[in-house]
């Protein structure tokens, strides 16, 4: 019987030992974790369909507002940004808490169990229900979350709606430029060379001969004086 109880005893500080190093809370919880995000206008409307990208530095995912995903655990601050178009973003971290399996394991197990549900980051809860405020920065801690309803945090900063890039005017196009006047080359000097004058001709020998004589004048005929005489002559004899 002694041998018996040893061996019971033995499994119960074997379970013990197993449980301290696998981590209460990586058993009870396990490494994700499901998270809605709700997002809203200033005025309180809720505006779902929001593109939210979740980041943190165990991995990253992209939803939509409205939506719940699981959402890996970690120690460290999970961020939010949510874009939703005519708006500006909606911003926020989410502060993690060491949950219920963390604390357990302190006082169950010791340290060892609590080393390991931290490696796993298992030990540790984001608020469940998450509201961000367009053109708000928001801080959403665990620890001021009341069960399992929204929780809204603080404001801790602003946001802007992105400036629409500016239109660039069409540059106009330029007028062909006009082509280079290139001044004309300046004419050589010109040499003047005095050219003496002719020298005169010898007088030829037709300008030597002098001028023909003019024809001599006509002499005057005599004067004929025809006598009755000559004319009788002249008539035809009588028969």
């Amino acid at each position: 019987m002694r041998g018996a109880g040893w061996r019971f005893w033995g499994l119960c500080v074997g379970a013990g030992v197993l449980s301290i190093l696998t981590g209460c809370a990586s058993v009870t919880h396990g490494t994700t974790q499901n998270v809605k995000i709700e997002t809203l206008t200033a005025e309180g409307k809720v505006i779902n369909g929001a593109k939210c990208l979740i980041t943190n530095d165990r991995n990253d995912s992209v939803m939509r507002s409205g939506d719940t995903v699981p959402i890996r655990r970690s120690g460290a601050n999970l961020n939010i940004e949510c874009s939703q178009p005519g708006l500006a973003p909606a911003n926020g971290q989410a502060v993690s808490r060491a949950n219920v399996g963390m604390a357990g394991n302190i006082l169950l197990g010791g340290m060892i169990g609590a080393v390991v549900d931290a490696s796993t980051a298992a030990g540790y809860n984001y608020p469940s229900w998450i509201q961000l405020i367009f053109g708000e920065v928001r801080n959403v801690d665990r620890s001021a979350q009341s069960g399992d309803g929204p929780t809204a945090g603080i404001k801790i900063g602003a946001t802007e709606i992105a400036a629409a890039p500016k239109a660039v005017a069409a540059k106009p196009p330029e007028a062909p430029r006009p082509a280079p006047v290139v001044p004309a080359p300046e004419p050589p000097p010109v040499k003047v060379v005095a050219v003496p004058p002719p020298e005169a001709a010898p007088p030829s020998q037709a300008a030597v001969q002098p001028p023909p004589s003019p024809p001599p004048a006509p002499q005057p005929r005599p004067e004929t004086r025809v006598s009755m005489d000559d004319l009788n002559g002249l008539l035809p004899g009588k028969p």
